[in-house]
């Protein structure tokens, strides 16, 4: 009898213990995920989402930020494995993953705001098939630089006109100020940047050369994609993030903590900027792909070998 007095209680006190509620997620012990940016106002939906982090007190990861100053060391860094995505030039994206690289884009970082940048009191109808003109660009495996080309050919000017020399986008206005350069075509706040300094106007805005040309994507490396999960978390953040961007006011506010430039600058650069759905379509992708190939920079992967739409599909808003 004794012995079976003390089954019983041992399993009331068995029943007890199962039945305690679960403990509360602990923000703390959350997976961190490493994002590499460059300080251009493109790459400004990542601070959104990392805002959208911190006030989440069950998030499922922990969004840390690395900053780079050129894109061959982001690059690097993604592709060996040392940050565990990007947002970075659709086209640097394409070629690494046409290397090799164990990356997806899951989604756009913005829709238009890219500019054409010219001289003061300079128009396209300036430009002559007699004259050589120098535009800097960041990177020859970039959307500016499919833009210049796409506008010299609607401009008919010969293929040598313009000479394309790549620079950093902090030194694209002052170059320009200085008239070591015709124009630029760059990331934002880099084009406000110029029309402030009083020495450079807008000759085009991108949509009028090749309407929402794909300029930067969201990638991450498949050991994160691996975990669907964790992926699907930091997706769906980022789709929320987008929607919040296209309040002008508050991508301004999101910017003002991150970027250095003053609020005039970042105002324009939000009024020049759209977000909202950034899905990689596949129309959108074969458009750019099909200008890659067609000036020979290198053969492009396919959609579905590149993106991973299903994460940004799946994501909530």
């Amino acid at each position: 009898m004794a012995s079976l007095i003390c089954l019983l209680v041992l399993t009331s006190c068995s029943r007890v213990q199962h039945s305690k509620p679960m403990a509360k997620y602990n923000k703390d012990h959350a997976q961190t995920i490493k994002i590499g940016y460059l300080p251009i106002t493109h790459a400004a939906n990542l601070m959104m989402t990392k805002q959208i982090e911190q006030q989440s007190p069950n998030s499922k990861y922990h969004l840390e930020l690395v900053k780079f100053n050129n894109w061959p060391d982001l690059m690097d860094a993604l592709n060996s494995g040392r940050i565990d995505g990007a947002s970075t030039l659709i086209e640097l994206a394409m070629k690494a993953k046409q290397k090799g690289a164990n990356i997806k884009a899951v989604a756009l970082g913005h829709h238009e705001g890219n500019v054409i940048m010219g001289q003061k009191n300079k128009d396209v109808s300036d430009f002559h098939n007699n004259t050589s003109y120098s535009f800097a660009i960041p990177h020859r495996y970039s959307t500016h630089y499919l833009l210049l080309e796409e506008m010299r050919k609607q401009l008919k000017l010969k293929k040598h006109t313009f000479d394309y020399h790549e620079m950093s986008p902090a030194e694209m206005p002052a170059a320009l100020s200085e008239q070591r350069i015709s124009g630029y075509s760059v990331a934002e706040p880099f084009g406000a940047i110029g029309t402030a300094l009083g020495k450079g106007q807008v000759l085009k805005h991108g949509d009028e050369v090749l309407p929402d040309a794909y300029c930067c994507v969201l990638v991450l490396r498949g050991e994160i994609l691996q975990q669907r999960h964790l992926a699907q978390a930091f997706t769906t953040d980022y789709k929320q993030a987008g929607f919040k961007m296209n309040d002008k006011q508050q991508s301004v506010d999101i910017m003002t903590k991150y970027f250095k430039q003053k609020p005039k600058i970042l105002k324009q650069s939000a009024a020049w900027t759209s977000y909202g759905d950034l899905s990689i379509r596949a129309s959108g992708y074969n458009k750019i792909a099909k200008l890659v190939n067609e000036h020979h920079l290198f053969n492009t992967p396919d959609y579905d070998d590149f993106v991973a739409p299903s994460f940004y599909k799946e994501a909530r808003k």
